[in-house]
């Protein structure tokens, strides 16, 4: 596994974005079924922000093989499958610290991403964070090659993301995914 990047991100209208360089999709605000991270098409994701404006703390990863799941403290941990066109993509933003690396480890084809949030209530509460030292939400992005498989939902426990599920369409008409925080019986735990 590649070594992490942790950067100061800023981030505008409660959203930053996942882009290959080759990518068509409009970047819209989307928070997904999940509440998290919408997939706007092929090379292109949103990640939903509880801070409106400003920084947040963001670290990037990208690695060859899937890493060991690890929901621990985090709020918020769902993978999606990211298609790059072009074999080069990233997040953007204006960050506060050294370059985020191309997550397109494997060049051009799909990607699983695995998002991980934390502190997006207080980050809701605070609305805009300009000062490094202030920075209450944070983000872990780990990439490796995969598939077009569903997203997995791995934790949802954050205020931010309840009411941004709560904000979707009907869910009998949307596409299925794993939830990997229920019990066999279903029941979340």
């Amino acid at each position: 596994m590649a070594e992490p990047r942790t950067v100061a991100l800023s981030v505008s209208d409660g959203q930053f974005y996942l882009v290959d360089a080759g990518t068509q999709a409009a970047l819209l605000y989307s928070a997904g079924r999940n509440g998290l991270v919408g997939v706007l098409g092929d090379g292109a994701a949103c990640v939903c922000t509880g801070t409106l404006e400003g920084l947040v703390r963001l670290t990037a990863q990208a690695s060859q093989e899937p890493p060991l799941a690890h929901v621990g403290d985090w709020d918020e941990v769902v993978e999606i499958a990211f298609h790059s066109p072009s074999g080069r993509f990233s997040i953007n933003g204006v960050a506060n610290g050294p370059p985020l690396p191309n997550l397109a480890v494997a060049g051009p084809g799909y990607y699983r991403v695995r998002v991980h949030a934390r502190g997006r209530d207080a980050g809701h509460g605070a609305e805009t964070v300009t000062d490094v030292n202030e920075i209450v939400e944070e983000f872990l992005i780990i990439c490796w090659p995969g598939d077009g498989q569903p997203e997995a939902v791995h934790q949802t426990r954050d205020q931010v993301g309840i009411g941004l599920r709560a904000a979707q369409p009907d869910p009998s008409i949307m596409p299925p995914i794993r939830n990997t925080a229920a019990d066999p019986s279903g029941r979340r735990r």
